[in-house]
């Protein structure tokens, strides 16, 4: 992950995590979210969904909610970047 994060034009989408065989579940979810979003920074990351794909591991409120809930103590600006303004600039939307 670190060397990709050194490559100015590489975005990371955030979706798709889950264990096979397991929900989907924000303690096992927050390490790596948290992680990926301290190594590629805000200006980088992106929520996303996979659905119906992520249907198998959990709902889509479970894993949204879930999202939201791992990013609450971030700054509203940030949130802003993860949920929304990366993806408008990244797929120029």
């Amino acid at each position: 992950m670190a060397e990709a994060a050194g490559e100015p034009n590489i975005a990371l989408k955030l979706s798709g995590l889950g264990v096979k065989g397991e929900r989907w579940s924000r303690a096992a979810n927050a390490p790596i979210l948290r992680e990926a979003i301290a190594v590629f920074g805000a200006e980088r990351c992106l929520f996303a969904s996979n659905y119906p794909v992520d249907s198998l591991v959990g709902s889509f409120d479970a894993i949204f909610s879930g999202f939201k809930a791992i990013t609450a103590d971030r700054p509203p600006e940030e949130r802003r970047k993860l949920f929304f303004d990366n993806a408008r600039r990244v797929y120029r939307i």
